[in-house]
């Protein structure tokens, strides 16, 4: 079978892969949450099933680039850019919350909580500039 190349097959190919791995996300996060007891559930299926919760994420981040890559010049550039941007962003929150815990400024942040930051945040950088009419 040959493979379709175009801005059309690139976002269909995404599709294929990012709503799939989000729907198995949200099934993951619904049976985990369901599953695991605290206290009760072995470590050991405690850990596959946070394995198991994050490997979707990983999945549509891989989507996310892929289609990046596949599309035109200009949809490229424009992702790409909100996508460092995003990335810059929650990096810099990761350092200064980092050391403000180190001089015990703050109590622990839970990490998780930067993941989603990075996916609002190369969202907002995605669509804000349009808004103002700033496309690249």
């Amino acid at each position: 079978m040959a493979q379709t190349f175009g801005f059309n097959a690139a976002r269909k190919r995404y599709k294929r892969v990012f709503w799939p791995a989000m729907a198995s996300y949200c099934l993951i996060v619904a049976g985990g949450v369901w599953y695991v007891d605290k206290g009760v559930t072995p470590p050991w299926i405690a850990s596959l099933v946070a394995i198991a919760t994050a490997l979707p994420v990983c999945v549509a981040l891989w989507a996310i680039v892929r289609w990046m890559l596949e599309t035109d010049e200009y949809t490229r550039m424009r992702h790409l850019k909100a996508f460092a941007y995003g990335a810059a962003l929650v990096i810099s929150a990761i350092f200064v919350v980092g050391f403000l815990q180190i001089f015990e400024v703050i109590g622990n942040v839970e990490v998780f909580w930067f993941g989603p930051a990075f996916f609002i945040a190369y969202g907002l950088f995605n669509c804000v500039p349009m808004l103002f009419g700033k496309t690249v």
